[in-house]
């Protein structure tokens, strides 16, 4: 990507966009701590843009660091096999690294499109910025410049003013031999000629010029010259970066002394720990808008995810008035999860979702296969409609069957029949339940119908037959059919009319 527009440079001010800038090295992709970064500088950006202000996130990649052992073990998630072809490769620029699983340019690209997929997940949408691509297209080269025209006096300076730290190689040079960039180093610089030796090559005397090396600046004057290369107006920085000798200060030094003066606004966030039994959980089983409010909370202080510290905050997160996320699950899941029109009731209907900003609404959908997730996760149990194994439907004596199948039958009859077209969810549940509370059904008729239906858990019968979709009641009806040997569903149709009279009467009255 080219440089931004200078400020010099005539046009609208107003049109220029507010730059919030983060940053990563697509080496691995790694667990959920990495996200918090884009989760703070993702809000910010979309702040701005609620109050007016024209915005832009940027993700720059750092794609010309080097692959270490660590990195590629993470990875190719420890596969002996890659391990062994690629680990050759350490210390070159991951940029010039074939990818392991060879569906991309290279391992860079591999995991930068692994990264752009989850965040687009989380509905964060940076401009990625492809620092390798920025080195070789020219775009730091006046920055280069100024660094080996300054050299000694860059390195004197910063003795000066970080009297406990220094900076031996101001630009890491990529070995022509071994095309490493991880153990080089710069013996001296002398007008245009740089002496400089390779601990991978054992070789400690190369001389070359500065047209003829390639390679990128060290991290901090990368940091500085990046935030003039791309007007960077604020930037997201963990807070090891804030200390005393860390990256922003020594960054912020080299920029007013040397590369153009530009510092960002910079807004810090604490570090993020989370307990191996979570970890590539959480994007599973929290929906994006809670993902994204639980790392963004206290951003300033650091985040130990445990189970029980995500389960209190879903239990306290909203996902429609009056009702929590975990409340949700408990309550309204096991019903969502297996009714006919896959939506929540009457007291979570989509009307709810207009007390919600657009990015914090939560769609029933997402509601039922992230809550499914949770709570199988959680909870072990998981909500769905379930087919009966054989053994299941001859689970008990045949009379038993031809009462279960007549209690399903009046079910599909009560949410056929024209009487009730237009009354709404619980009048026909309670005709259902005013049914089975008369007929004085055994507790092993109940047991019998949840086996074949197969929801151990969740909704009483009367709620399960008032919701399950009828086309999956009538094929379990018929199966039940088969085995006690019933004839058809008509033979019933008179006694249940007439039973369905009688109780539609008493839930009027």
């Amino acid at each position: 990507m080219p440089p931004v527009m200078p400020s010099g440079q005539s046009t609208k001010k107003k049109k220029i966009p507010y730059v919030i800038a983060t940053g990563f090295t697509t080496a691995f992709l790694g667990d959920e701590r990495s996200l918090r970064e884009f989760i703070i500088g993702d809000k910010i950006q979309k702040d701005l843009e609620r109050k007016g202000r024209n915005s832009v996130l940027y993700l720059i990649n750092d794609s010309y660091d080097p692959l270490n052992y660590r990195q590629l073990k993470v990875g190719v998630n420890k596969n002996e096999r890659l391990l062994s072809r690629f680990e050759r490769y350490c210390g070159r620029p991951i940029s010039e690294i074939p990818d392991p699983f060879d569906c991309h340019e290279n391992y860079s690209q591999h995991f930068a499109q692994a990264l752009i997929k989850r965040l687009h997940s989380l509905d964060i949408y940076p401009v990625m910025i492809d620092s390798y691509h920025a080195y070789q297209k020219g775009y730091y080269a006046d920055f280069i410049s100024t660094t080996f025209e300054n050299y000694n006096r860059i390195q004197e300076l910063i003795s000066q003013r970080f009297p406990n730290f220094s900076i031996k190689n101001l630009f890491r040079i990529q070995c022509p031999e071994c095309l490493c960039i991880d153990a080089t180093h710069i013996f001296q610089v002398s007008g245009r000629d740089i002496r400089f030796g390779c601990d991978r090559c054992n070789r400690s005397n190369m001389l070359h010029s500065i047209d003829e090396v390639r390679g990128k600046l060290s991290w901090k004057l990368d940091c500085a010259a990046r935030w003039n290369l791309y007007g960077i107006d604020l930037e997201t920085f963990s807070k090891a970066h804030m200390a005393e000798l860390g990256s922003f200060a020594i960054s912020r030094f080299l920029s007013q002394e040397f590369y153009g003066g530009k510092v960002p606004a910079i807004v810090r966030y604490g570090d993020v720990m989370i307990d191996k039994e979570l970890s590539l959980k959480l994007l599973k089983i929290l929906p994006p808008q809670i993902f994204k409010a639980l790392f963004a909370t206290n951003r300033h202080r650091d985040l130990k995810l445990t189970k029980a510290f995500v389960e209190n905050f879903c239990q306290q997160y909203l996902v429609r008035p009056g009702l929590s996320y975990i409340d949700y699950i408990r309550q309204e899941l096991p019903k969502q999860a297996i009714h006919e029109k896959n939506h929540l009731g009457s007291d979570l209907d989509s009307h709810s979702l207009n007390k919600y900003p657009p990015e914090e609404m939560i769609d029933d959908q997402s509601l039922l296969t992230y809550g499914n997730r949770f709570s199988r996760f959680y909870y072990q149990r998981e909500y769905k409609i379930c087919w009966p194994e054989a053994e299941l439907i001859s689970s008990t004596d045949q009379q038993t069957a031809l009462q279960a199948r007549q209690v399903i039958l009046y079910a599909l009859l009560v949410r056929e029949n024209h009487k009730i077209d237009d009354q709404k969810q619980d009048s026909i549940h309670e005709l259902i339940r005013a049914y089975l509370h008369s007929e004085k059904l055994s507790p092993q008729l109940f047991q019998y119908l949840r086996r074949i239906l197969g929801q151990a858990d969740g909704p009483n019968i009367a709620t399960l037959l008032a919701i399950l979709p009828r086309d999956y009641l009538n094929i379990i009806q018929a199966i039940i059919g088969y085995y006690a040997g019933q004839p058809g569903k008509e033979k019933w149709r008179e006694e249940i009319d007439q039973r369905l009279a009688q109780y539609s009467s008493l839930v009027k009255n």
